[in-house]
């Protein structure tokens, strides 16, 4: 089993988006990271699911103590709960590249219904990370909600 303390992050839950700063603790640092997967948008927010392209978020990185309250607040927010089976999206473990080339794991959550993914827009890698062609939310089309209201 993986020791793993740093969840991964793509749309709303950025630090500079709507739902940055409902964590509910401080990380002990936030890194540029990419995760292999297909990003796609869903209109006020992203979703990931399998994929040979490279999807660009943050990597926050949590004190072990913080870490459970963390997971059981995001797992609200992204509408996921261990055994339902009507989850949005599902919590995985994923290998994240850090911007200094390094490898580690993360907690993310990627679309639960993917059989439904192929009726979103999915977003072009544009952007260069490491030496990997990377998709980023939001682009220049996204629609980026500025309130909950919003979605």
């Amino acid at each position: 089993m993986v020791e793993c303390n740093t969840v991964f992050v793509y749309g709303t839950l950025k630090q500079h988006q709507l739902r940055g700063k409902m964590w509910p603790h401080s990380p002990l640092t936030i890194r540029p990271a990419v995760v292999q997967a297909s990003l796609y948008d869903l209109g006020p927010y992203p979703a990931i699911g399998p994929g040979e392209e490279w999807g660009l978020g943050e990597a926050w990185m949590l004190h072990d103590q913080h870490l459970q309250k963390t997971l059981d607040v995001l797992d609200q927010i992204e509408g996921y709960q261990a055994l339902g089976e009507n989850n949005e999206y599902a919590r995985i473990l994923v290998e994240v590249v850090m911007e200094d080339g390094s490898v580690g794991h993360a907690y993310t959550y990627q679309f639960a219904r993917i059989d439904r993914l192929n009726q979103f827009r999915r977003i072009e890698p544009t952007r260069s990370f490491c030496g990997r062609l990377s998709a980023a939310w939001p682009d220049p089309t996204s629609r980026v909600p500025q309130s909950i209201s919003e979605e």
